[in-house]
């Protein structure tokens, strides 16, 4: 059974976000993920996969090689009714693989990796896993921190009684600039890169992963 960190950067937590060996296997109904209903077997959570792009192969279908949060390597097979080509302008390495209720399969080559048959669980990420953990990390501590925002670009302190109110980025409605002039020179500074992990993370954190009502898609 995966280790929960303590840490409440939610990308971090290692039940909901599970590394390859802590998934659960399509032969085993894992209790961390699954258990039994009325008629069947049906998740108990939510949770997804994540990893990043190392290389790509295969003709007749993609096939992805993906690194995850632990530092292993392992395939994700597309068998879908595209065979993911509809994804192949997508894949670039460092980019993040993200698979909803992923689960260890054995392949016909006697390798264990990830078999994806529904186009809806999979999207790649355009950003690193590091990146897009750095954002889960940053919006942790920035929930957590009570005093009040400062400018993204040049630290000044937002005050309403000083007349001094921030704007938050409008994609990821994370970062806050007192003028446009900071928020163009932080785009330029980096937050173009940063503010596409934010928006994922945003997308993750505004779903409820610990109640299972339903599948979830991409």
């Amino acid at each position: 059974m995966p280790e929960t960190k303590t840490s409440d950067s939610l990308l971090r937590n290692n039940v909901i976000f599970p590394t390859f060996s802590d998934l659960p296997h399509e032969y085993y109904a894992d209790p961390t993920y699954y258990v039994e209903g009325p008629y069947r077997i049906v998740p108990r959570q939510h949770w997804c996969f994540l990893g990043e792009i190392v290389g790509s192969y295969g003709l007749f279908r993609v096939l992805l090689r993906v690194k995850d949060k632990g530092g292993q390597v392992v395939t994700i097979g597309l068998y879908t009714d595209d065979r993911g080509h509809a994804l192949t302008p997508q894949v670039k390495q460092g980019h993040t693989v993200a698979v909803l209720y992923g689960e260890q399969h054995g392949f016909l080559d006697m390798t264990v990796g990830i078999r994806i048959e529904e186009p809806s669980i999979i999207k790649i990420i355009p950003c690193s896993l590091e990146q897009l953990l750095k954002a889960s990390d940053d919006v942790a501590a920035r929930n957590s921190n009570t005093q009040s925002r400062c400018c993204g670009s040049c630290g000044k302190e937002g005050n309403a009684s000083h007349n001094t109110h921030l704007l938050l980025c409008s994609r990821c409605k994370q970062m806050s600039y007192c003028g446009e002039a900071c928020q163009k020179q932080a785009w330029v500074n980096g937050h173009k890169a940063d503010c596409k992990a934010l928006v994922w993370v945003q997308w993750f954190a505004a779903r409820n992963w610990g109640v299972f009502n339903g599948y979830f898609n991409f």
